[in-house]
């Protein structure tokens, strides 16, 4: 539920309202979690756990899978994505599943 995990971070961490919404506070003041900081921290934790490395593009393709899962038609989740090409297909996970779902718009 995106809501209430939104809900419980704000609740858990509120900070000044003019700060961005992924903010922490190091030692030195308030930070805005960048994709760089947030993947090298994910990268040690799956590393301590024996999972291997991976890029923030896996999220990206990920997302795409879920949205298209969930019935979302392909162009409303290129234009979601900012997808300037199609390239974006061949992404697609779960084909078997996905083709389907989205027969009907080819």
């Amino acid at each position: 539920d995106p809501i209430a995990a939104i809900t419980n971070h704000l609740a858990r961490n509120p900070g000044p309202p003019n700060i961005p919404l992924f903010a922490y506070i190091p030692p030195r003041g308030w930070c805005c979690l960048t994709k760089k900081k947030l993947m090298a921290r994910c990268n040690v934790i799956w590393s301590a756990a024996g999972i291997p490395s991976i890029t923030g593009h896996s999220f990206r393709i990920g997302g795409t899978t879920e949205l298209l899962l969930a019935g979302v038609p392909p162009d409303v989740v290129k234009a979601l994505g900012r997808w300037s090409s199609d390239a974006f297909l061949r992404y697609w996970r779960s084909l078997e599943l996905l083709a389907p779902l989205h027969v009907e718009n080819l």
